[in-house]
């Protein structure tokens, strides 16, 4: 039985690392052998310190002798297990020291095997903890996998920045430190905020997010902490400020850069003291909200010109997190694209499931300051323009229509109130001149099809074909 097992290994060409360690040479080599026979590679240690000072490679299984002298083969089980914790190590022992080797499981063994050894024994625990190993590694990629989806929740995106960004949002779902997301405008700082909510130990509690830039200087405290009845004009009852409101969850202070340095000072003592007073209020009350805050301006530099506290910036940011903008993840377009298609469906009223190639391209070319925001209104518009079941060049809007057509390099027809091909970005060109080249780009672009060319150009088909005949371009038309 165990030639089959082992020499499956052997025909599927492992080459998987099996450490021996035991001061006998004889049994040494003898295991040397019979692994080797059965496809592994073998390293041979004598003695506990030449595991201690090896730096090489891992080895996939360790095959352990727990009589090694001076340094007890516990040790060394020891000291493996904290190079590589899942490392599944075999101990070698004499059969008069089976309570020695029941202590190595405990401390982390996997198996073990007496002396004198057998061939079939041996191979078949290295087998097996070969197969356990490979387990555990699938299992760690799958929770892996689960993790970056579950953590980022409704973020889309399997780019390396976005999976670095999953990493780091788990780095912080089991603690109460405060937050700082900074990012370029649209690149979904509060569905980070929201995610950090969601996986962590806050999620019963409530989620509440006020951004500071859309509240004047003289509400904002009020909006922050509360206000009494009567406190000014206007309060003709009591409010619930933010802070109450997130009591026993998590509170999203969004373009914290935009707050007045007063607020700032009012924010900062209620950090301290763990309680907040409404505004015209006598009374402290007890709060306790996880701080997430976000901005788009570099807070450090903020700090540098005297615009922010520098003793609150301590408080806020204590683990930054930052988002990449759409321009650094090109490669998660398609799958924002789709997931905008599907999202968006309901507000058009039909389904467009498909986008040309050249829309992809475009896409891609475009440097989207507005980022995923902007993205997802640039595919809302094209679906809007859309009167097929696929988004065309013609259904995306100019500036990043034209990144998707054919540069059409020296095939222009040379402006005639110019000596040269050359064109300067300031020359002002005749409009006939203009049409006419906007007319043969399109042409090109469509492989002469005046229909799929009208459309781009965002005119009629008659109206083309009257434009090609003027302008004597009808050799351009297929």
């Amino acid at each position: 039985m165990i030639e089959e097992e082992t020499g499956a290994a052997s025909v599927q060409g492992t080459s998987d690392l099996v450490a021996v360690v035991d001061d006998d040479p004889t049994a040494r080599r003898l295991m040397r052998f019979w692994l080797e026979r059965t496809g592994y590679r073998v390293a041979e240690h004598d003695s506990a310190r030449s595991v201690l000072e090896s730096e090489g490679e891992l080895p996939t299984v360790a095959c352990v002798d727990l009589g090694l002298g001076e340094v007890t083969g516990i040790k060394v089980i020891q000291h493996l297990r904290a190079r590589d914790v899942e490392l599944p190590i075999i101990v070698v022992t004499a059969q008069r020291e089976i309570e020695t080797a029941v202590s190595a499981m405990r401390a982390g063994a996997y198996d073990y095997i007496t002396k004198p050894l057998d061939r079939d024994r041996l191979l078949l625990a290295v087998h097996r903890a070969r197969e356990r190993r490979q387990l555990v590694i699938n299992v760690r990629r799958l929770e892996s996998a689960l993790t970056e989806r579950s953590v980022l929740g409704a973020i889309v995106g399997k780019s390396a920045p976005m999976r670095e960004l999953a990493h780091q949002v788990q780095r912080v779902l089991e603690s109460e430190v405060a937050v700082c997301v900074s990012g370029e405008s649209g690149t979904g700082k509060e569905l980070v905020a929201r995610a950090i909510h969601a996986g962590g130990q806050r999620r019963r509690g409530a989620f509440v997010a006020i951004n500071c830039a859309g509240i004047p200087e003289s509400l904002q405290e009020s909006e922050l902490f509360g206000h009494e009845r009567g406190a000014f004009s206007g309060a003709t009852q009591m409010r619930r400020g933010c802070f109450e409101q997130a009591n026993g969850g998590t509170l999203l202070l969004d373009e914290i850069g935009e707050m007045s340095l007063s607020t700032q000072a009012s924010l900062l003592r209620t950090l301290q003291e763990k309680t907040i007073r409404r505004v015209g209020g006598s009374g402290e009350i007890a709060i306790d909200v996880r701080m997430v805050c976000a901005t788009h301006r570099d807070l450090r530099a903020e700090v540098e010109a005297g615009r922010f506290r520098e003793d609150l910036y301590f408080r806020l940011v204590v683990y930054p997190i930052h988002l990449p903008a759409l321009r650094e993840r090109v490669e998660d377009i398609p799958l924002l694209v789709g997931h905008f298609l599907r999202t968006l469906t309901s507000d058009v009223g039909r389904q467009v499931h498909r986008i040309s190639p050249e829309v992809l391209e475009a896409l891609s070319k475009h440097r989207w300051p507005g980022n995923v925001r902007e993205l997802q209104n640039v595919v809302h518009r094209s679906l809007l323009a859309c009167r097929g079941d696929e988004i065309t060049l013609a259904d995306l809007p100019p500036d990043i229509r034209e990144l998707g057509l054919p540069s059409l390099g020296l095939s222009i027809v040379p402006n005639p109130c110019s000596s040269t091909n050359a064109h300067a970005e300031h020359e002002i060109l005749p409009l006939r001149e203009l049409e006419r080249r906007a007319i043969q780009r399109a042409l090109r672009a469509t492989q002469g099809s005046v229909g799929k060319a009208a459309k781009l150009l965002g005119i009629g088909r008659a109206t083309l074909y009257r434009r090609i005949a003027t302008l004597d371009l009808s050799r351009d038309v297929a």
